[in-house]
């Protein structure tokens, strides 16, 4: 993700289609807690009934991580691991809401914030390594060890 911003792009876009991601995720869990309950069935609506917030709040954390980490990019002019450490931090403030405290929500700002933009500066599932030829590669994998002659020192 490291480089410039793609102008297509779009915040709306990207929160509208990662809300219905996360509903989607939501109703897929839902489901398996309803089915995983221990309290009497009250047939297939149980899981809007009971565990429809779970539908809901998965639908928030999506939607509010895709629209902030799009609109980081447009205000920021970049594309890079900051839009998604800003992002998770607004996606773990939700996480910690849920649980109606402030520090809950704080906490939740700091690891969501830390893992997102790990991951992102990581290279994401592609990694750092992705389009770069064997000797670049090469040379990358030398600077992340010391040599012998810098542990002798």
């Amino acid at each position: 993700m490291a480089g410039g911003i793609n102008e297509e792009r779009d915040w709306k876009a990207e929160t509208v289609k990662y809300t219905l991601g996360g509903a989607g995720l939501g109703l897929f869990v839902s489901s398996f807690q309803t089915a995983y309950s221990s309290s009497k069935s009250g047939g297939a609506l149980d899981v809007f009934k009971k565990y429809g917030g779970t539908i809901g709040y998965m639908a928030a954390m999506g939607g509010v991580f895709a629209g902030v980490d799009a609109a980081t990019a447009q205000i920021r002019g970049k594309d890079d691991y900051v839009n998604s450490a800003v992002a998770g931090c607004a996606a773990g403030f939700i996480a910690g809401i849920r649980k109606r405290s402030i520090p809950s929500a704080i906490a939740g700002c700091a690891f969501f914030a830390t893992a997102m933009g790990t991951y992102d500066y990581s290279g994401g599932f592609d990694g750092k390594m992705q389009g770069m030829t064997r000797e670049e590669r090469d040379e990358y994998r030398a600077g992340l060890f010391a040599s012998e002659k810098d542990m002798k020192k």
